[in-house]
């Protein structure tokens, strides 16, 4: 007799033994829920980025619960145990099958004994609640709360304490943690009517006339009547600032997973040729059907940006590798893999392919630097290093409209979650001086 969830726990689990083990988790639940139904698979990917995105939080309170250290336990139980009080603290899922199905599937894995402290910590859990004091006190410790409850790492609080007051920190750390919707951006005339249907249901986004929330439905769902790609607001507001006068050659540099250059290549028009390129040909391999669906006549080639493999282009746009700090509730598991060493060596990459990429740029052209991150070095920062070393550039400015609040003083686009209420983003549009020739 099948359990009730059972597949969906036991394949969230999988997910999370793959992102221990390095694997992002987007990948990971693409591998590990592949075959499950409709169903079983949302909630399968409910329990592992849900747990994924909360393990701070979770590791706060299980600390109280087990009589060892968390470091010392087997790694595969400690799984099951975030899985578990997941379910207890942040579903509705009924408390005896939370605790039932998540035992069973830790005993069929790691035997009895494991399945017995799993059983003795999360009927605990259940019946007392959450102990006071379990977490630090919100308004005499705010860091402490922020990185204890609000499951984000110390030194990116810290960060953004020093940044931003402590009310805008607090709604970022809420958006982080809430699970995200999905997002559309329209292609061409395209009216959200016809992906409307049986089971299917669309709204509009304020702000973003293009942009549609999926309310109901799944995205494969709606897509097979919609022409369309999965992008959001502030994903889509970075192909608006680009601006819809592109001249080609283009390039877009870092292209997977693909959206932008859907979305630019339309707005390109007859702009040729038209390169996506991306150093990951994994990537490239699964943004292509999309691709060439959305946006045909797109070149697909895989090339690292550091060195371009084209000798010239009118417009580039570099959507480029970041720390993500901008969607930490989109990708969970960013949010424990970037650290303070990893963020230096992302803007010394970044340096690089900026470099690289401006060569590429005549008189007269476009060069777009944008990423998915909130942190200064990436960002303003990235782009007055690169102007220093690059006296030819200057920015721009926008060259669409885009949004409301959107831009800086500077002319850059800047999106930040607890203003927007949307993904984070960043871009800047710089020209290099003179004319075309």
């Amino acid at each position: 007799m099948k359990r009730d969830g059972g597949p969906a726990r036991e394949a969230a689990r999988r997910v999370l033994a793959d992102v221990r083990a390095g694997a992002y988790a987007d990948r990971a639940a693409e591998r590990r829920l592949e075959g499950l139904d409709g169903r079983d698979r949302a909630l399968a990917l409910e329990l592992a980025y849900g747990t994924i995105r909360l393990r701070g939080r979770l590791d706060v309170e299980l600390a109280r619960r087990v009589d060892r250290p968390l470091a010392k336990l087997d790694p595969r139980l400690l799984d099951w145990l975030r899985l578990g009080l997941y379910q207890l603290r942040e579903t509705r899922i009924p408390a005896h099958a939370a605790v039932h199905e998540t035992v069973a599937g830790a005993r069929a894995e790691l035997g009895r004994g494991a399945a017995g402290l799993l059983n003795a910590v999360l009927r605990n859990a259940e019946r007392e609640g959450i102990p006071e004091g379990t977490f630090p006190d919100r308004e005499r410790d705010p860091e402490g709360w922020l990185v204890a409850h609000g499951s984000h790492p110390a030194w990116l609080v810290r960060r953004w304490l020093a940044r931003w007051p402590l009310a805008d920190v607090e709604r970022l750390v809420e958006y982080d943690n809430r699970p995200p919707s999905v997002t559309l951006r329209l292609l061409g005339g395209t009216s959200e009517e016809a992906g409307e249907g049986s089971g299917v249901r669309l709204e509009t986004v304020p702000g973003h006339p293009r942009t549609r929330v999926i309310r109901e439905g799944t995205p494969d769902r709606v897509l097979r009547g919609l022409r369309a790609v999965v992008q959001d607001p502030a994903a889509s507001a970075v192909v608006d600032y680009v601006g819809p006068r592109i001249e080609g050659p283009v390039l877009d540099a870092c292209a997977a997973p693909g959206g932008k250059a859907a979305v630019l290549a339309e707005l390109a028009g007859g702009a040729r040729p038209f390169v996506a390129a991306d150093r990951s040909v994994e990537r490239l391999r699964a943004a292509a059907g999309g691709l060439r669906r959305a946006a045909p006549g797109v070149g697909i080639v895989a090339m690292d940006a550091r060195r371009p493999a084209v000798r010239r282009a009118m417009t580039v746009l570099i959507d480029a590798p970041c720390s993500g700090t901008g969607v930490l509730g989109r990708r969970p598991d960013a949010r424990w893999r970037t650290g303070a060493r990893r963020l230096g060596s992302l803007v010394g990459l970044q340096a690089e392919i900026l470099d690289a990429c401006a060569e590429l740029v005549p008189p007269g052209g476009v060069l777009v630097y944008a990423t998915c991150s909130l942190e200064h070095e990436e960002n303003e920062g990235q782009i007055d290093a690169f102007l220093e070393r690059w006296p030819p550039f200057e920015r721009a400015g926008p060259g669409g409209p885009v949004a409301p609040g959107l831009l800086t003083e500077r002319g850059d686009l800047e999106a930040l979650p607890f203003r927007t209420d949307t993904d984070g983003a960043f871009a800047s549009r710089l020209r290099r001086k003179g004319e075309a020739g």
